[in-house]
């Protein structure tokens, strides 16, 4: 399904968190933007939790939010996943699913067993029905809020920081699981985590500010940073005086030296290299970026 948000603008205490915010939402979106940014009010908005001041949104043409703040398209369900899950500490997976399926009005047994199951088995957690939730891990925690958000059929999935706190293999998995939703849903990614969103979006728009910087495609967002990233070889002990005066995106230990990338919007006396996704952020965060 097609979001389309248009001239969005959230106003608190006369302070514009978004200002004018326009966007086209296709396959799998990537929201990023430093703290602040305005990322998880926008969010929230699209879930229906805060009203927007200014603006609309459409969903495949149709109107969704009116200037008026009134959600108007019952039939479309629009599921959102905030960082911090946790519902029923004491209860088991189970019935806590079975808890939320009987609130949002499946009354016959067998038909929230059913949808239990299935959305245990999308999200890789057929078998941890007794499991209680504050046993799980940070991930499985957010996987069964996958689960309760999946038992409504929703068109569209929103997650804010999807992967954060998480460890490493539970974040792979956390990844894994977004690409397949984004199989089949309109997927919305809201991260400061840019590689998360090199791994799994296929457009991306940068907030700053309240801001909409940048929107396009991860090959156009490296472009932003063409002939600004350099490459260089130091010493180990050149490396703590370099990092306080140049903004280093990797760091490869070769056998005799160290090799560095640096994104420098001064002219540096160093071979240049091809952009990366994160130092493409930085060229739009920075201003030097044409947004595109």
């Amino acid at each position: 399904m097609k979001l389309e948000i248009e001239h969005l603008t959230k106003t608190i205490k006369k302070r514009n968190i978004l200002n004018d915010i326009s966007l086209m939402v296709e396959g799998v979106y990537g929201l990023i933007g430093p703290n602040g940014a305005g990322k998880t009010t926008l969010m929230k908005i699209l879930a229906g939790l805060q009203t927007l001041t200014a603006g609309s949104i459409s969903i495949d043409d149709k109107p969704y939010v009116h200037r008026n703040a009134s959600y108007i398209a019952p039939n479309t369900f629009i599921g959102y996943l905030p960082q911090d899950f946790m519902i029923y500490p004491e209860n088991s997976v189970y019935e806590a699913l079975n808890h939320i399926a009987v609130l949002q009005g499946i009354s016959k047994k067998s038909e929230r067993q059913q949808q239990i199951e299935e959305a245990l088995a999308i999200v890789n957690l057929s078998g941890q029905h007794h499991k209680k939730m504050n046993e799980l891990s940070g991930g499985m925690r957010r996987r069964v809020g996958i689960a309760q958000l999946l038992m409504r059929k929703p068109s569209i999935l929103l997650f804010d920081e999807p992967t954060a706190g998480l460890d490493i293999e539970e974040r792979i998995r956390f990844r894994n699981l977004l690409l397949e939703l984004g199989k089949q849903h309109t997927v919305v990614i809201s991260s400061h985590i840019v590689e998360d969103i090199e791994f799994l979006c296929t457009k991306i728009g940068i907030l700053t500010q309240g801001q909409l910087r940048f929107e396009g495609t991860p090959e156009e967002l490296k472009q932003q940073a063409d002939g600004y990233v350099y490459s260089m070889n130091v010493q180990a002990k050149e490396l703590s005086e370099l990092l306080m005066t140049q903004d280093i995106t990797q760091i490869n230990e070769e056998e005799q030296h160290l090799k560095v990338r640096i994104f420098s919007t001064e002219a540096l006396d160093q071979p240049r290299v091809i952009p990366r996704l994160m130092e493409g952020y930085l060229a739009v965060v920075r201003g030097v970026g044409d947004g595109k």
